[in-house]
């Protein structure tokens, strides 16, 4: 892919908790035979990570490739590549363009809920996360990434990985794309992905 298409597919991935154990010898052995990881040496791969994880891939991503887009996909999601990049080709002249399934949801309070948010107070009264693109798919430009990958250090963190990366386009001058092909929920005629 990376000679003919021009496209870089990595599974992105941390260290574990107990650094050097037998699951950071084993991933580092499967890179060694397929170089198909990118991994994050400096965080600790957990559930609750996954918003920093996200960040530090987009930032590191950014200063490792020079891409016009990078793109976050859910392991359980596959990917037609001819048709994401026939339409993140008519989005080339937009330099700062965030492309995906975009959606808003209740922000629920309940510890113990499945998506919980801890900061749930900071989204007001009604409870409603802004829009935002759905975690499956979504796309950056090459501008937002190094965005990300400067102010990494500032750029907020919430429960959730769409809605931490939602949170950092929501007031700078960003084109917002809501693209119904990268709603992976079923194969329909024209769609990007489809979820397991």
């Amino acid at each position: 892919m990376e000679e003919k298409k021009g496209i870089v597919a990595r599974f992105v991935i941390g260290r574990s908790a107990n650094r050097g154990d037998s699951l950071d010898r084993s991933i580092d052995s499967e890179n060694s035979q397929t170089n198909d990881f990118f991994i994050l040496e400096n965080h600790v791969e957990a559930p609750e990570e996954l918003s920093k994880k996200t960040k530090l891939f987009f930032a590191h991503a950014a200063d490792s490739w020079t891409a016009d887009y990078y793109a976050k996909v859910n392991d359980n999601v596959f990917v037609n590549l001819d048709s994401l990049g026939n339409t993140l080709a008519s989005y080339l002249s937009d330099p700062r363009v965030y492309i995906g399934c975009m959606k808003s949801g209740e922000v629920f309070s309940e510890q113990g809920h499945k998506w919980y948010e801890p900061d749930w107070w900071k989204f007001g009264d009604g409870k409603t996360y802004f829009r935002h693109a759905s975690t499956e798919l979504f796309v950056i430009s090459q501008a937002l990434a190094r965005y990300i990958s400067i102010n990494r250090s500032l750029l907020r963190t919430y429960a959730h990985d769409d809605v931490s990366v939602g949170s950092w386009f929501i007031g700078a001058d960003v084109k917002h794309v809501d693209d119904r092909k990268f709603c992976c929920s079923s194969w329909s005629s024209g769609a990007i992905c489809s979820g397991v």
